[in-house]
């Protein structure tokens, strides 16, 4: 770290003997060491927190590479359905009288309570029945619909 080899620490032994004498050498060199303790302790924590920000902006750079690809693939499923639509029309527009003669009919019945018929009695049943009309109804063709997908 601080590129100190033997010989210089020895050097700074013996003037560390020499200046401060045997007496306050000991309390000399608890204080060095505390404080060497606390400017390491300090070095250690701002290499953390630089670590914890760089894998923070990792992350954030992962997390819009993602969104960028799940909207690329978005803007292509929508172009996709795009397509699909226009072929639709183009072919609807093509062959409008084909269209229109396969058009298929769905029939709606209506529910009857048997509650009001009595038992054997096939007129009344008869009657009951055709006072409800079958509705006949079209399939329709749907407005487009903008598809999302999430991932």
């Amino acid at each position: 770290m601080l590129n100190v080899g033997m010989t210089e620490i020895l050097c700074f032994a013996v003037i560390a003997i020499l200046v401060l004498g045997p007496d306050k050498l000991p309390e000399a060199a608890r204080f060095a060491g505390r404080w060497y303790a606390r400017i390491k302790r300090h070095i250690s924590n701002i290499q953390n927190e630089i670590d914890r920000e760089l894998k923070i902006s990792e992350f954030r750079k992962e997390m819009q590479d993602e969104l960028n690809r799940i909207e690329a693939l978005e803007r292509k499923v929508q172009s996709q359905l795009e397509e699909i639509e226009k072929r639709k029309l183009s072919e609807l527009e093509q062959t409008p009288q084909d269209h229109q003669e396969t058009q298929k009919f769905v029939r709606v019945y209506s529910f009857i309570s048997t509650a009001n018929y009595v038992p054997f009695n096939t007129w009344q049943r008869h009657q009951k029945m055709n006072e409800c009309a079958h509705q006949e109804a079209t399939l329709q063709p749907t407005s487009p619909i903008e598809l999302k997908i999430a991932v």
